[in-house]
């Protein structure tokens, strides 16, 4: 059956062939070779086919899994830079009478494709260091200043990222000591019987106000309510368009959040109804580009994350159009604070960032 998830990627692997192992000055065994690895790149999207349950993919080893995405960052961050030098090649030829160096030129390309790569995958698939915010919350009581909130959000545990990594985030995690732990979305991308394991040390999060979490968009492509059942088992309380109230002495705060629109509904006004008057609200949302609905509504503070800050420079602008402008880091909405956090892990199918580190994020929340 045809996977339309092929057909892109086998485009770029045939352009990586011809525009970048074709013209190098190598024996054809090498280009062989060459050719044989490119094209290992799409080869996981041969593994992953729609089902009418949602995604199936094939159980890989881990290094299999990273061999093979590992290719297909390469496979990408070729594409870019090789379209740098055919645009180069262009101009040399309207301009230049001379004979163009494609293989210095296809070479240079093949060594700075390798080099990202390796520094890129490193990046990604190391456990996070932790990335600190003070955060004045308008409304916010005395009793509830300097409340420590840790957010983790797109684990995406699946073939690359398993049950040791998720455990140092936890450890790394409970060591901060937060009050209250958020994590809006996108834990896994496998099935239960394949990923419970790897994910079970959420358990040993630990926070005097609960782990709280809403639905990211790859809950939805496997076993939802499985994954809804399996993850309240390891403690963490779902917020589906509902809130609760924190509170701590006199002081009050307004914890929301909204389902993920793939699968579920998305409603912001539900999950805010009958909220107390004049409490400042904090609002999980797995994905930005709702952030200037959700202002209008009253909310305070918005986290979400989805764009994994846009992994590298090229797919960063690409990532910014998708999301309403929304892409990583600070942002004034309308007056309301929204902080899109990078991720804490990615899919490992492009596990690739490049000035673009991962975060445990801890907001340290401060009264006005």
């Amino acid at each position: 059956m045809f996977n339309p998830f092929m057909l892109m990627p086998c485009l770029i692997c045939l352009y990586g062939i011809l525009s970048m192992i074709i013209p190098l000055k190598i024996p054809m065994w090498a280009k062989i070779i060459l050719a044989l690895l490119m094209m290992s790149g799409p080869s996981k999207m041969f593994l992953l086919r729609m089902t009418p349950s949602g995604f199936q993919i094939y159980e890989l080893s881990r290094n299999m899994a990273l061999f093979l995405s590992a290719m297909f960052s390469f496979m990408i961050a070729a594409a870019i830079m090789l379209l740098i030098k055919d645009v180069a090649f262009i101009i040399w030829k309207i301009f230049s009478r001379a004979k163009f160096p494609a293989h210095y030129a296809s070479l240079t390309v093949l060594i700075l494709a390798a080099m990202t790569t390796i520094y890129g995958v490193y990046q990604g698939t190391r456990v996070p260091d932790v990335n600190t915010h003070e955060v004045k919350i308008p409304g916010m009581g005395k009793d509830l200043d300097g409340m420590r909130v840790a957010m983790l959000v797109d684990i995406h545990v699946g073939s690359v990222n398993r049950r040791e990594f998720v455990q140092n985030v936890v450890d790394r995690t409970n060591a901060l000591s937060p009050d209250i732990i958020l994590i809006p979305g996108d834990f896994v991308d496998g099935h239960v019987k394949d990923r419970r394991n790897d994910l079970e040390p959420l358990a040993d999060l630990s926070a005097k106000y609960g782990v709280w979490a809403v639905t990211g968009n790859h809950e939805y492509y496997y076993d939802f309510q499985g994954w809804l059942k399996t993850i309240a088992e390891f403690g963490v309380k779902w917020l589906r368009n509902e809130h609760v109230i924190i509170t701590s002495g006199d002081s009050s705060f307004v914890l929301a959040g909204v389902d993920d629109p793939t699968g579920g509904k998305h409603d912001t006004s539900r999950a805010l109804e009958n909220i107390p008057a004049n409490v400042p609200v904090i609002l999980m949302d797995h994905q930005p580009r709702f952030s200037r609905d959700n202002a209008g509504m009253g909310v305070a503070l918005q986290v979400s994350g989805h764009t994994h800050g846009g992994q590298i420079p090229v797919v960063y602008e690409l990532t910014r159009r998708f999301n309403a402008g929304f892409v990583r880091g600070w942002y004034d909405v309308g007056g309301m604070k929204l902080y899109v956090s990078p991720g804490t892990s990615q899919w490992d199918g492009f596990p690739m960032r490049v000035f673009d580190p991962s975060e445990i994020t801890l907001f340290v929340l401060r009264s006005e």
